[in-house]
């Protein structure tokens, strides 16, 4: 860390040729903190008198350390007219000034509601260059910020700012900063996982924010097209839905023991018959005569039964059922 030269009349006391004061004897403080923005004798040294007010030094910056040669210090004392005698030994002073962390929620609030205004975007995600931000003020000073510089590009997303700790104050830290906007647009998405088949109610739908530029033509938009349809395949919750993953509710599952019903004219004929695919209200699908174990097409009805549709291969498929 570099040393801080003292202030001109310290230069002068050590090159100037040695004029004789009236001493008073001083003590040096053991922890030398200061508030403010500068350093006086008062802040080192306890017993100096009118002296003490007398400053030597500009402050470190908050959170920091400024450190003296105890030589120079001792001949700047001496040229005030104060006497001081180390009891031991001693080559550096150190001088701290406490300061407070600024967190890093408070500027990313303040730059959010700035780009909000300069961008006049709904919903955007933003993110910073530099991930830990290490802002210090004063301990007594407002943990704030302002944002007092600003450039948005439109055309990439990136910004250039400047912020103030604290905030709209006169002597205060200046820091750039840069980052990212990204555009959102909210996408429906379901509020826990449906598996294949089951059926997508307007209480199972929930949104959330994406970014833009992840949302392609085959991602759902609109909530109104996912009620009354369901998933082909399994579907977590809180994820964007495909179109092309999206069908009609499975009324009957595969490998269900359904109703197979035949009506033609007067006649009702109903046997027993094994699924051999889901299916859909209105769906078709294969059903195994479980008796003849013939394969017949059906329409699906109900959850308990189907319907043997009424072309000719299927009603000579149908006069197996009564054999």
């Amino acid at each position: 860390m570099k040393y801080i030269a003292l202030v001109i009349t310290l230069m002068v006391a050590v090159t100037a040729p040695t004029i004789a004061f009236a001493s008073d004897s001083i003590t040096l403080r053991r922890d030398i903190t200061v508030e403010g923005e500068q350093i006086t004798l008062g802040d080192i040294f306890t017993g100096a008198g009118d002296k003490a007010g007398k400053v030597i030094a500009p402050a470190p910056a908050p959170g920091r350390s400024t450190i003296f040669k105890a030589i120079s210090v001792a001949r700047y004392v001496q040229s005030q007219g104060l006497d001081w005698r180390p009891a031991t030994p001693i080559r550096r002073i150190t001088v701290r000034r406490p300061g407070a962390n600024i967190s890093q929620q408070v500027v990313v609030d303040q730059l959010r509601a700035a780009l909000e205004y300069e961008t006049d975007l709904d919903l955007f995600e933003m993110s910073l260059s530099t991930q830990n931000l290490n802002i210090k003020v004063a301990a007594d000073a407002p943990q704030t910020v302002s944002v007092e510089n600003l450039y948005y590009n439109k055309n990439n997303g990136q910004f250039f700012a400047e912020i103030l700790a604290p905030a709209n104050s006169e002597n205060g830290q200046r820091i750039r900063l840069s980052g990212q906007v990204h555009e959102q647009v909210l996408v429906p998405v379901l509020r826990q996982f449906k598996s294949a088949g089951q059926e997508i109610r307007e209480s199972d739908i929930d949104y959330k924010a994406e970014r833009a530029s992840k949302v392609n033509h085959r991602v759902i938009t609109d909530a109104s097209l996912l009620i009354g349809k369901s998933p082909r395949r399994g579907v977590r919750s809180g994820v964007p839905i495909n179109m092309s993953n999206l069908g009609d509710p499975v009324m009957i599952e595969k490998g269900k023991l359904v109703a197979v019903i035949l009506e033609q004219g007067g006649m009702y004929l109903s046997i027993t018959g094994r699924t051999l695919e889901p299916g859909g209200e209105d769906d078709i699908i294969r059903v195994e005569n479980i008796n003849s174990r013939k394969i017949i097409q059906a329409q699906v009805i109900s959850e308990q039964e189907v319907r043997i549709l009424t072309r000719q291969p299927q009603l000579a498929s149908a006069s197996a059922i009564t054999n």
